[in-house]
């Protein structure tokens, strides 16, 4: 059938458990090359084009009375598949109807006509508007399709903005450019190829019996499913396959799927500029709950043991249960709360957990994450605990003082959650390892490693865990500004670049400063020196990318100017008159007592900073 027949007498409704519109450009360009690609036959007709299956249920949305009138005439249908296709027809229909003035209409069909048939019903009175296609009351995207999409005047957003909303407003902008100065002629030609040749095959399930059906087909589709999208699915299905269930507690198990999944997709796309992985959130919380050969499940491992735990035998796989109601209930409330914390974990305003995701942005680390704030322990506890997580994974970046294989949060993270262990046990483990005294000789050694490493001899500069170490150093500088607020914050991090004061290309306005500090070496020992005093710590800085270009390669009194209005980092290296070997040692000798703070029991003589910051004797003996 045809899309004119399609909207015949029906009411279309995306159940809010749905993902929202994921289409973006390529999808919408293969759409639009569709359309263009309907041919006209040599007597004037169009060409068909095969669009898909569109699977319907008889909605089960409340309705309210005042729009009651609506089901004299046509009936209300939940969207099960085929919603991404039927958005996109209808954003793109509502853009022709839109260019369209008062008077004119397509195909003899008036613009008034157009929108009662496609867009919108109303009541003789006008006191009531009821939407052809639409998203349930429910969703978050309900509002912005009326108002954005459909630029409905009356429906106010809530200011709710996610990436589904996101790519519902570049699909309107895109089509809105499509049809950019088209003339009438060939508008009308397009509203005919989306009205008579788009060809559906449209498909009725009743509720609670023919799932699996769908779930099959749609497993077939030519848009790859993701695993979470399947595992619903899944659970639908096997609540109507449960044993000695009656009809209403399926129905109501079926009603939680729903619910549970509405919220995921929800926390999921919260972000429109930080849409989270549907299947790393899903391996996450399954490396949460059950214990992988590894640290944590891969996505495909994931999918592997999710559809193990949930199949007609899952008895027949190795620790599992039969599916069974509490079964399922128990998951997806597990899975639909994690959602939630889950969001909050990739987007915390909570300082300390932004640091940890700077230094650990593993799915181990998330996993930790994941679990600990499940707990929901009072904020003392969580602070202790978070504070000497962040400790701890500071020390395993800095070079030699290792002392624990990251994994160990992803395991720690696992038995919190099974209540092997207590969030107070795990910090006392935590504690012991940053009880264990720091090797300093160790770590000196492995610093001066980076001036010979294999794939850029880069001294400090090619240390891991730099940047954030001088944000760190920045902090505690602030501290000696009282009277200052923050100059860069740490949501600047990707922001910001590593500068070198004296720059890698020196010759130009430094050689002075260099020359004199290697006139008594030899040319081989020059060289070394070089890239020593380059790259050593005090001469490395943190700057915002745009000021990293424009400073540049430039001489000691343009840096000196603009760094009197940066970061305290920069402000305390401007208060120097001259730039030298004795104002980089300076400065590093006060970074390396600051690192003594970051790393309880570490201690270094004047000798060993020396050493440290210096690498060789004969460059130390030049200082």
């Amino acid at each position: 059938m045809n899309l004119q027949q399609l909207f015949n007498r029906k009411i279309f409704r995306i159940p809010d458990y749905q993902r929202g519109y994921a289409w973006v450009e390529k999808q919408l360009n293969e759409f639009w090359d569709d359309l263009e690609e309907i041919e006209i036959e040599k007597d004037g007709k169009l060409g068909q084009h095969y669009t898909g299956t569109i699977f319907l249920e008889k909605s089960s949305i409340a309705i309210t009375e005042e729009a009651k009138w609506i089901l004299d005439s046509a009936e209300i249908f939940d969207v099960i598949d085929g919603q991404q296709r039927l958005t996109t027809i209808m954003i793109l229909l509502h853009e022709l109807i839109l260019k369209l003035k008062i008077e004119e209409g397509y195909c003899e069909i008036s613009k008034n006509e157009l929108e009662q048939n496609y867009i919108y019903r109303s009541k003789l009175n006008g006191h009531s508007k009821i939407y052809k296609f639409s998203y349930s009351e429910k969703d978050t995207n309900y509002k912005y399709l009326l108002a954005t999409i459909f630029n409905d005047t009356k429906t106010i957003t809530d200011g709710g903005f996610n990436v589904y909303s996101k790519n519902l407003e570049f699909a309107k902008k895109f089509f809105a450019k499509k049809l950019e100065s088209k003339p009438h002629g060939q508008l009308e030609n397009i509203f005919k190829k989306i009205s008579n040749c788009l060809q559906f095959d449209e498909k009725f399930i009743e509720i609670d019996l023919d799932v699996q059906a769908v779930f099959e087909t749609m497993n077939n589709r030519g848009r790859p499913l993701t695993i979470l999208e399947k595992l619903k699915n899944r659970l639908i299905y096997l609540t109507v396959k449960l044993p000695s269930t009656n009809t209403e507690d399926k129905k109501n198990l079926r009603r939680k799927i729903n619910d549970a999944w509405g919220n995921i997709y929800k926390n999921l796309a919260k972000n429109p500029n930080n849409l989270l992985d549907e299947d790393e959130f899903l391996a996450s919380h399954l490396s949460m709950i059950k214990e992988p050969k590894e640290a944590v499940f891969s996505e495909k491992l994931a999918e592997e043991k999710i559809f193990q735990m949930f199949c007609n035998r899952a008895d027949k796989h190795e620790g599992e249960d039969i599916v069974s109601y509490i079964k399922i209930e128990d998951y997806i409330l597990s899975i639909s709360q994690s959602s939630d914390i889950w969001y909050n974990i990739h987007n915390s305003d909570y300082l300390i957990v932004k640091k940890i995701l700077l230094l650990n942005n593993s799915r181990e680390m998330k996993v930790f994450l994941l679990s600990v704030l499940d707990t929901k322990d009072n904020i003392e506890i969580l602070n202790t605990l978070f504070n000497n997580t962040e400790a701890i994974l500071f020390r395993n970046k800095v070079n030699g003082l290792w002392v624990f294989d990251e994994r160990f949060f992803a395991f720690r993270g696992r038995e919190i959650y099974n209540k092997e262990k207590d969030i107070l046990q795990v910090n006392t483990e935590i504690q012991e390892l940053l009880n264990q005294k720091p090797d300093s000789e160790r770590l000196i050694s492995s610093m001066n490693d980076l001036f010979n490493y294999v794939k850029g001899p880069k001294g400090f500069h090619r240390w891991g865990a730099l940047k954030y170490f001088l944000f760190e150093y920045e902090e505690y500088l602030r501290n000696k500004y009282p009277h200052d607020s923050e100059k860069i914050k740490l949501d600047e991090f990707e922001e910001t670049t590593i500068e070198h004061i004296i720059p890698q290309n020196w010759k130009d306005f430094w050689s002075e400063s260099v020359n004199n500090f290697t006139k008594n070496l030899d040319a081989e020992k020059k060289e070394m020196a070089y890239k020593v005093l380059i790259n050593t710590l005090g001469n490395l800085t943190i700057l915002k990318k745009g000021k990293n270009s424009s400073l540049g390669n430039k001489p000691w009194i343009d840096k000196k100017e603009r760094f009197k209005t940066g970061s305290f980092n920069e402000i305390t290296i401007s208060k120097k008159e001259i730039w030298t070997e004795k104002e980089i040692l300076e400065r590093g000798f006060d970074m390396l007592s600051f690192l003594e703070t970051k790393i309880e029991g570490l201690k270094f003589s004047d000798d060993k900073k020396n050493k440290m910051l210096f690498y060789e004797d004969y460059i130390i003996k030049n200082l």
